[in-house]
């Protein structure tokens, strides 16, 4: 048993977490867990400037579980045809199948982060 939970990543250094920035959007994904294949769950921070919106049509996964804790800003979430309007400190959980459409109508950025539990 100790052996395999040694061989588990228990730590990523700020300065090592995976960063993406959308081109378009100027959205910046940061994956904040350390990455490992056998683990269910990872932490996501997300960036979305002013004015803008990204849209997925189906989950990446089918049923996979969020929970999206606002840090800053406001944010006006879409999920499968229902509209939540987030602030600062909320928190929101969701089953995900279909589409999701998260919009930053605000004229300050918003950053939240999505802990991910994958089914």
């Amino acid at each position: 048993m100790a052996e395999a939970e040694a061989a588990l990543s228990t730590l990523v250094r700020a300065k090592e977490q995976l960063k993406w920035k959308d081109p378009e959007t100027g959205y910046i994904r940061r994956v904040v867990s350390p990455p490992h294949e056998r683990l269910k769950g990872e932490l996501v921070e997300i960036e979305l400037p002013a004015g803008k919106i990204v849209s997925y049509p189906v989950s990446p996964v089918p049923r996979l579980e969020h929970h999206l804790w606002m840090l800053d800003g406001a944010l006006t979430l879409e999920i499968e045809g229902s509209k939540f309007q987030l602030q600062k400190g909320d928190c929101i959980r969701y089953v995900l199948s279909g589409p999701s459409r998260f919009v930053n109508a605000s004229k300050h950025g918003a950053r939240y982060v999505i802990a991910l539990i994958h089914p």
